[in-house]
């Protein structure tokens, strides 16, 4: 990865100023990869901005809200209707996505130089005309890499980063039972060397009670598809958060090897998220349907499609697969 960071390390050198942006609905590992590249580019002595509305956290789930509020005052955001007082050379950080529409403000990529860093597997409708585009699939999280990035500029992240970095890693490999390394429970000690709370980082972790009901609610009406695979339909609008978190959840169930679960996330547009356990690749599915993802995370989204007939569109699938 030296030769990574090194080419980052040139990249930073040629800017001013950088903002720093991950995706729509964010989660641990967006807001903790981006929270570690602002220190990494602070370094250098840059000026850094993290594109968030900090004035509106109640817009974001309850573990990005109490994520953010340990740390808001170290950090300088701005937003739709601030991003305009930057001066100078400036380029645009996208992380933990590479596609546009998926970012949180897709205007930025054409108003800026922009490099995209994201470790999901690459879809056909990836974020064109950068300056750098870098996409490791094999990578647990963004957070590692961010955790890499940071020993080789050498430097020691901000006890609360750390922890919420650590927190990142933990969601995306689903408490370090999915595309899990050597290297992640490296990442791990390190962010522990450098002060992570694991207090602090189950408190990040933590859910509502409601939460955890409303959740449970919809895997109660999931079916099994065959004999280990399993789906939930969820009427009405969700998020693609909540699409996740049920598959997750699914396949903790026993005999259940891949879950899919299917819901609106807009008017128009249905979410898919699917997870296995390792041994089914749920990538090659999404990828069938336009989305991508890694063998044991994937997902996609549909225009105009109705429910019933984007859960026949997996099983079709599913059967001649």
């Amino acid at each position: 990865m030296e030769t990574l960071f090194e080419k980052l390390n040139e990249i930073i050198r040629e800017y001013d100023n950088f903002i720093i942006m991950g995706h729509q609905d964010p989660d641990l590992d967006s807001l903790g990869s981006s929270l570690g590249l602002y220190e990494v580019i602070k370094s250098f002595g840059k000026s850094a901005y993290l594109f968030l509305d900090d004035k509106h956290l109640e817009d974001y789930n309850s573990n990005i809200n109490q994520a953010f509020q340990k740390i808001e005052n170290k950090i300088e955001c701005i937003h739709e209707k601030t991003y305009k007082k930057i001066e100078g050379k400036t380029l645009l950080i996208v992380t933990d996505t590479h596609i546009k529409e998926r970012v949180e403000y897709p205007k930025l990529i054409e108003l800026f130089d922009t490099i995209v860093l994201d470790h999901h597997i690459k879809s056909k409708n990836y974020i064109k005309d950068t300056k750098f585009l870098y996409i490791d699939s094999n990578l647990s999280s963004m957070s590692e890499l961010i955790t890499y990035y940071s020993e080789y500029v050498n430097i020691d992240l901000d006890n609360v980063i750390a922890t919420i970095l650590l927190a990142g890693i933990e969601i995306d490999t689903n408490g370090f039972n999915l595309k899990t390394t050597s290297r992640t429970y490296e990442a791990a000690s390190t962010l522990m060397e450098m002060g992570a709370d694991s207090i602090l980082k189950q408190e990040l972790l933590k859910e509502t009670k409601e939460q955890y009901m409303k959740r449970a609610s919809f895997i109660k009406n999931s079916f099994m598809i065959n004999n280990n695979m399993a789906m939930c339909i969820i009427n009405g609008i969700t998020t693609s958060m909540t699409l996740a978190e049920v598959s997750e959840e699914m396949l903790n169930f026993e005999d259940i090897e891949a879950s899919f679960t299917i819901g609106k996330i807009s008017d128009d547009i249905i979410g898919v998220s699917a997870r296995s356990l390792g041994d089914i690749d749920v990538s090659v599915i999404m990828k069938q349907m336009g989305g991508g993802g890694h063998s044991s995370n994937a997902a996609t989204q549909l225009k105009n499609k109705s429910l019933k007939e984007v859960k026949q569109e997996i099983i079709d699938i599913l059967n001649e697969e």
